[in-house]
Formats: C-alpha cells, sequence, structure tokens
C-alpha cells in the first residue's frame, strides 16, 4: 500500500494534491509526506543530528505548511516554499539550544576569495564508481556531520539532493559563485577527513520505517488537532 501511495505521489503534480487537501480530501496529505520526507530529512540533517529531533521538525514543518495552505501564493514552487518551512524550523530549534552560529551572509566578505585561491586549478572532482559498504558510509556520514555548518548545508543541498546551484544559492542567501566555492571546500574537508572518495547519494539514507511513522503521527495531529480545516 505504502508503495502505490508513494508512486502516485511521484506521478501527481503538488499544485493537484493541494487542491483536493483544500477541497476537504485530508488524507490526500499523505501524498505530499511520501513524496517530500526523504529531501526534508536530509536537509533538516545538515542542521540537526539528533534523530528525534530531526523527525520533529519535519512533523512541524507539515503541519505548518498544511495550515498555510490557503496562503501558498505560488509564487516560488510548493517544495521550495516547504523546505524553507522546514530550515526555519531547525534554525529556530538551534537558537532555542543556544548552539546556532549565523552563517555569515555578506557576499562582501573575504571568505569567498580566500577559499577559491585554496582549491585554485582544474576540477578532478570525479566519484569513483564503485559501491560503499555499510562501514565506508557511517564513516562519511560522521565526516559529514563534522563539517562546519556553512559547508555541511552546501554539501547535503548540492550533493545528496542533487539541487542546482541556484536553488542552493536561494534557500542559504548565498551568490552562485559561493555555493560552488563552499562545495569544493566541503568536498576538501571530507576527503582530508575519511582519505577516500564518496558515493554521496548512499548518506543519510531514509528508512521506510521513518516515513511511515512521520506520516503516521501528521495525520494524527491533523485529524485530532485540528479536525480538518479545510472539510467543507
Amino acid at each position: 500500500m505504502e508503495a502505490e501511495i508513494q508512486a502516485a505521489a511521484q506521478y501527481l503534480l503538488d499544485e493537484q494534491i493541494i487542491e483536493r487537501v483544500i477541497g476537504g480530501e485530508q488524507s490526500a496529505y499523505e501524498l505530499i509526506m511520501r513524496k517530500y520526507n526523504k529531501k526534508l530529512y536530509r536537509i533538516v540533517r545538515a542542521y540537526i543530528s539528533d534523530e528525534d529531533e530531526i523527525e520533529d521538525i519535519i512533523q512541524e514543518a507539515y503541519i505548518k505548511a498544511y495550515e498555510q495552505l490557503p496562503r501558498f501564493e505560488k509564487r516560488s514552487s510548493f517544495s521550495t516554499w516547504l523546505i524553507r518551512i522546514a530550515i526555519n524550523g531547525a534554525l529556530a530549534r538551534l537558537k532555542i539550544k543556544k548552539r546556532f552560529s549565523p552563517i555569515a551572509y555578506d557576499q562582501q566578505n573575504d571568505e569567498g576569495s580566500v577559499l577559491e585561491r585554496q582549491i585554485a586549478g582544474p576540477d578532478k572532482e570525479t566519484p569513483v564508481d564503485k559501491l560503499m559498504n555499510s562501514e565506508l558510509k557511517d564513516i562519511l556520514e560522521k565526516a559529514a556531520d563534522r563539517l562546519p555548518e556553512n559547508y555541511r548545508t552546501v554539501f547535503l543541498m548540492r550533493e545528496v539532493e542533487e539541487m542546482s546551484v541556484a536553488e542552493t544559492g536561494t534557500f542559504l542567501d548565498l551568490t552562485e559563485s559561493n555555493v560552488k566555492v563552499r562545495l569544493n571546500r566541503a568536498k576538501e574537508m571530507l576527503r582530508e577527513s575519511i582519505g577516500s572518495v564518496y558515493r554521496s547519494e548512499e548518506i543519510f539514507e531514509f528508512d521506510l520505517t521513518r516515513c511511515d511513522r512521520i506520516v503516521r503521527n501528521v495525520l494524527n495531529r491533523l485529524r485530532h488537532g485540528n479536525n480538518n480545516i479545510y472539510s467543507q
């Protein structure tokens, strides 16, 4: 059943699902969650390492998005809007825990030029096409977790979620040049940390059990807490 829902989520446009939800079909919101659970998990994980907190932030993001669906003005894609809600939730959580250090968004600072000098030369970033075993994957995940937040977020968005340079820059308020610089520096730090190349799409896996748990918790909260605010 979950596989069928997942397939439906991939083939329906977000706008189609949203129309069904606003029209009173609350259960259709599961399609949104099945579609974006993995992406939100990986992005929030760039800010928060505790698994329980990550799930909590994702669930809160879905609740907030559900409540604000009529105010979604479609000036950006729904996925962009949803991801922004999740990122804001993660940053708010970090502030509460007094662990948040703002990323330096000043596009005129010297960071970019310094890093550009450090990585000057031809780009030789070519992942080796070989299967990573679980031990290496665990080493990489821990190495990525140790990256400074400004590099970790860029690395996960570009290499794991395969977002474009422009999308990543929009979310992090960076120029495309700085996105490329930070990504290259993140790769350098990872190579220095693990002494090996990586297959980025295999890290930070999102298992079906976690997906089911998030969907179930959010739907239960919507059914019992909000009493289907879009029902006719």
